[in-house]
């Protein structure tokens, strides 16, 4: 299970990302900045996947969480900026605060778990 401690440095990458990209593409995007211990998220175009790039000192994660309804709360554009282990779980796993169906003309908030 992915966790994300306080000695983690945590970068989103605003806007949407290809995710035909795999963990060689996606650490394309990152550059030289990647550092062990550095964690780095994007979105796909429809806000219905993330993906997490995890930076070890010998190796490199990748996560993927895609939701069968809803959407990430997630920046549409921007730079990328630094979030703290909070910030993080409110993306991940904030998802029933932003899911919101319509059902009969109201909307109703849905919670996933």
């Amino acid at each position: 299970m992915f966790k994300v401690t306080d000695t983690h440095q945590v970068f989103l990458y605003p806007g949407i990302t290809d995710f035909r990209l795999g963990i060689y593409g996606l650490r394309k995007l990152i550059g030289n900045d990647a550092r062990p211990g550095s964690i780095y998220i994007f979105a796909n175009k429809t806000l219905s996947s993330i993906k997490v790039i995890e930076i070890e000192t010998n190796a490199v994660w990748l996560y993927q969480k895609k939701l069968h309804r809803g959407k990430f709360s997630y920046p549409r554009s921007g730079n990328v900026f630094s979030l703290s282990s909070e910030e993080v779980s409110f993306i991940i796993e904030g998802v029933s605060l932003i899911n919101k169906i319509e059902t009969n003309g109201q909307k109703i908030e849905r919670k996933f778990y």
